[in-house]
């Protein structure tokens, strides 16, 4: 049994990773939902869950803006984290590849297994707001491996794409067990799509407590 965790992104730069009851991982690159799925299937697991690093609902509000963004726009200043901003875009700000293939992929994982519980993630914003002012490179990677249990060669600033996966592996297990409860799909506004009827939904947006 795992935890599957992806981050959208174009050719060659589209992470995918499983994370194991264990601690243990595997982690890749692939370049579309599709080599996601095929990546996935053949490695034979049972899938608890999954987390997608890409916005899984839509606001027709201004500039596409969701109470999630803006909830953890402000967790980041008060963390002190730099260029809050360019980590947290609105949906209006982001590239295709992470917008389409994001849906595309749970859309994909909705159809393979029904009940399977997804949830948005955002890793990159996670560690800004844990550990504002870590550098990038190895002491980072192991401050999130003690942090989350995880076991492994280490997903440094060159595999990036990975490790930003394994963490919506992580956001997934720990939503899942509900070691994490604050769920910011159940904020929206009213601009915003319903996570819970969506075709690829329910989705949620799991995010630690504190």
């Amino acid at each position: 049994m795992a935890w599957f965790g992806a981050d959208p992104g174009g050719a060659n730069a589209f992470g995918v990773a499983l994370l194991r009851a264990n601690g243990s991982f595997e982690s890749g690159v692939v370049s579309c939902a599709d080599d996601a799925m095929k990546w996935l299937y053949e490695k034979a697991e049972t899938i608890l869950a999954a987390g997608i690093d890409a916005p899984l609902w839509w606001s027709s509000g201004k500039n596409g803006e969701r109470n999630a963004d803006l909830f953890i726009r402000g967790r980041l200043h008060e963390a002190g984290a730099k260029d809050v901003g360019g980590t947290v875009q609105s949906a209006n700000s982001l590239r295709g590849a992470v917008l389409i293939q994001g849906v595309l992929l749970a859309t994909a994982l909705r159809r393979q297994w029904r009940e399977l519980p997804i949830t948005e993630s955002h890793p990159k914003a996670l560690l800004k707001a844990i550990w504002p002012q870590a550098p990038k490179v190895a002491p980072l990677w192991d401050k999130i491996a003690r942090c989350y249990g995880l076991s492994g060669a280490p997903l440094e600033s060159e595999r990036e794409h990975e490790r930003d996966a394994l963490l919506a592996a992580v956001a997934a297990r720990e939503g899942y067990q509900r070691k994490w409860t604050r769920d910011l799909a159940r904020e929206r506004s009213q601009s915003e799509q319903d996570p819970a009827s969506l075709p690829w939904g329910p989705v949620s947006y799991w995010w630690p407590n504190s």
